[in-house]
């Protein structure tokens, strides 16, 4: 599709102005705050041009005009510059700061600052890796606590506090240590679960209470351990920050996306074919009043996919800046 840089311009504008205003867009606002030199006819031309292209629409209650999904689509590719303010920059740069913290961990604080700066909420999909368990570790701390520590071959280090009763209590763990050293170490994190099971019934003759390291060691640690889950909802609470999401109809339709993991897997799949940073229009999954913006970053062999899901009008701009800097700087982290 071919139009004009002065169309190009005002669509734009339309675009941009629309995702702070959230009302329809008319000729006399984009002469008084962008096109001073324009004449109002020629400003009304343009803009009926582009709705007639299918770029813009006219609403039912004002003059003004709002972005079709076209005109999203033709701006995303055609237009679209991403931005990130020296402020946020700041926040994640003291984020990417903190070497001791773990991959997972420095993503679900960049997603923190993501959903405060654009008050929409986020979803964070990971995708289980050849990480393997490399060491376990026990530390007593005093008669009644012992620590144990779980380090992977990405160098993360799980900590897990166990309460003792009396010294047998501590001894059992102990053993329950050696075997998984023993029997764990180099075993696929995706594998453990049924690795587990298979070593049971050793713990349960070596042991003096099975039950408790079962309840108190094995569950408490491979619980929290084993595979994550598929995806991690982030920032829900924002939702009805956006004037959208006042429809409860609207509002209902998001939270089901937010739990439709099959929309996760599609989005993932679309992903892994370009991996850049991707806008998906709601038309693709039948939610016209909505689109997410994804991202895939590849670090110490997992992948984690940062989705950001909210009403059409979005900043596309900040967003697509946002998403960027995270990708490219964790995985500038892994490599390093």
């Amino acid at each position: 599709m071919k139009i004009n840089e002065r169309q190009r311009n005002i669509l734009q504008i339309i675009v941009e102005e629309y995702a702070y205003t959230t009302a329809p867009i008319s000729s006399k606002e984009i002469i008084a705050k962008y096109m001073p030199e324009i004449s109002s006819a020629t400003v009304r031309n343009e803009m009926a041009q582009l709705e007639n292209m299918g770029l813009l629409e006219k609403t039912h209650t004002s003059s003004g005009r709002i972005p079709s999904i076209k005109g999203y689509k033709y701006y995303e590719a055609n237009i679209l510059q991403p931005k990130l303010s020296a402020n946020i920059k700041h926040k994640l740069e003291k984020i990417f700061a903190q070497r001791d913290l773990s991959i997972d961990t420095i993503i679900d604080q960049s997603i923190t600052i993501i959903n405060e700066s654009l008050k929409l909420p986020s979803i964070v999909t990971v995708e289980q890796s050849n990480e393997l368990l490399k060491r376990f570790d026990l530390i007593q701390i005093d008669k009644q606590t012992a620590l144990i520590l779980l380090v992977t071959s990405s160098g993360t280090i799980n900590k897990n506090t166990i309460y003792l009763h009396d010294s047998k209590q501590l001894n059992d763990i102990s053993i329950c240590v050696r075997i998984f050293n023993d029997r764990l170490v180099n075993t696929a994190i995706k594998d453990i679960p049924d690795k587990i099971e298979s070593i049971k019934e050793i713990i349960r003759s070596a042991v003096h209470e099975y039950e408790f390291c079962i309840r108190q060691i094995i569950e408490k640690i491979f619980d929290f351990n084993s595979i994550p889950p598929e995806t991690k909802i982030h920032g829900t609470k924002w939702l009805t920050m956006q004037p959208e999401f006042q429809n409860i109809e609207l509002l209902n339709k998001v939270l089901t996306m937010l739990e439709d993991t099959n929309v996760w897997k599609h989005i993932s799949y679309v992903q892994q074919k370009t991996g850049k940073t991707l806008i998906t229009f709601g038309n693709e999954f039948d939610a016209d009043e909505l689109a997410i913006a994804s991202t895939s970053i590849s670090a110490n062999g997992s992948k984690h996919q940062l989705s950001i899901i909210g009403p059409t009008r979005m900043d596309y701009s900040k967003i697509k800046g946002l998403l960027d800097f995270i990708k490219s700087e964790t995985e500038k982290l892994s490599n390093n």
